[in-house]
């Protein structure tokens, strides 16, 4: 019966299609994007997002802009964890960083994917939390994690 189950398993994994993926990857990908909001060069971190994003959320760019008025530049971005997610056009990284803009500390997701057959990493989804007074935007796709209870 154990090799049966092994040998299953197997045939299960040889018919998928595995991907080596590293967040290295998409990490570059966010530290660019927090690189030129540091240094306020919107251009450069618009150009980190996805054409659905943008095609998508339109107002996105005012959205930051109006961030960096309210809240002032991003100071300080550290990657407090990452996990491995997937859509349908390929394999995805949730990073979460721990922000800082102006006085305003802030807790900011990034969906980042790269599209099969491709080595290009881009934000497709992005949410910004102030745990502080309990408020969160988000645009684009975010991963929704479902959890499996097994008695």
């Amino acid at each position: 019966m154990k090799r049966l189950l092994i040998a299953c398993v197997l045939m299960l994994l040889g018919a998928c299609n595995i991907q080596q993926v590293d967040v290295a990857q998409p990490a570059a990908v966010a530290d660019k994007f927090y690189s030129a909001l540091k240094s306020g060069d919107s251009t450069t971190a618009l150009a980190q997002f996805a054409p659905e994003f943008k095609s998508h959320e339109s107002g996105w760019p005012h959205v930051l802009a109006t961030l960096e008025q309210r809240g002032g530049r991003v100071t300080f971005a550290e990657l407090q964890s990452s996990s491995l997610a997937a859509n349908d056009e390929g394999p995805c990284f949730l990073l979460t960083y721990a922000v800082k803009r102006g006085s305003n500390a802030l807790t900011e997701l990034l969906f980042i994917c790269s599209k099969r057959g491709t080595s290009e990493w881009l934000i497709r989804g992005h949410k910004l939390m102030r745990p502080d007074i309990n408020q969160s935007i988000s645009g684009g796709v975010l991963p929704t994690q479902v959890g499996i209870h097994v008695p």
